[in-house]
């Protein structure tokens, strides 16, 4: 049985819910960096949440602005922003999977294609969620135009709750926590549809022998 809320322990930066692309000078992380922003929420939650400290190459626990940019230009030959966009979800896990790797981490992703139904997709989320990490989620089209600021974008997912036998999930995108129905959201009726990435499993590479 689905628990009726579950919320991820997440961060905020300087006062303000997680971190914002908007803040980057760079021009292609300033236009589009959100996957490698995505990344990087998910690298400093695996240094707070587990403790894997050498993942984020700042203070985990005392979040800046300019230690959350730097971090993004630190990520960003790992999933570098491009003119169509990071539009697959095996460019992400490659890319991110790459830098886990020179950190001397094995890791295995689990994605959710936006092209399974409904709920399977609601199980993808709630089990995710459950290993209190963000979820990478992309949205390509939508053919809601509620959803437009969400087109060919990445943000993180961080939660959800059970309301009126609806399920709201809240994610965390441009500085802002925000919920929406996830069953509206994921129902995209376009062609193009994105997906979602979990960190399925993650370990520090044991040294060598000599």
């Amino acid at each position: 049985m689905m628990k009726a809320k579950c919320r991820i322990k997440y961060f905020n930066i300087e006062g303000v819910p997680g971190g914002s692309q908007e803040w980057c000078a760079d021009f292609w992380m300033y236009l589009g960096g959100c996957a490698a922003l995505a990344a990087c929420d998910q690298a400093i939650c695996l240094a707070r949440n587990y403790g894997f400290t050498d993942l984020y190459p700042y203070p985990a626990e005392d979040l800046k602005k300019q230690d959350y940019v730097d971090f993004a230009m630190i990520m960003k030959p790992y999933i570098h922003p491009r003119v169509n966009g990071v539009t697959r979800l095996s460019i992400f896990t490659k890319g991110f999977g790459k830098y886990l790797n020179k950190k001397d981490y094995e890791v295995e992703f689990e994605t959710c294609s936006g092209h399974e139904d409904y709920g399977t997709a609601l199980e993808f989320l709630k089990r995710g969620l459950d290993r209190n990490l963000p979820i990478a989620y992309l949205m390509l089209r939508h053919k809601d135009p509620k959803f437009h600021d969400l087109n060919w974008h990445w943000f993180s997912v961080t939660g959800y709750r059970e309301a009126g036998g609806r399920i709201r999930i809240q994610y965390h995108t441009y500085g802002e926590k925000l919920e929406v129905d996830f069953e509206d959201l994921w129902k995209t009726g376009m062609y193009f549809r994105g997906g979602m990435i979990s960190l399925k499993s993650i370990k520090k590479r044991l040294p060598e022998s000599e």
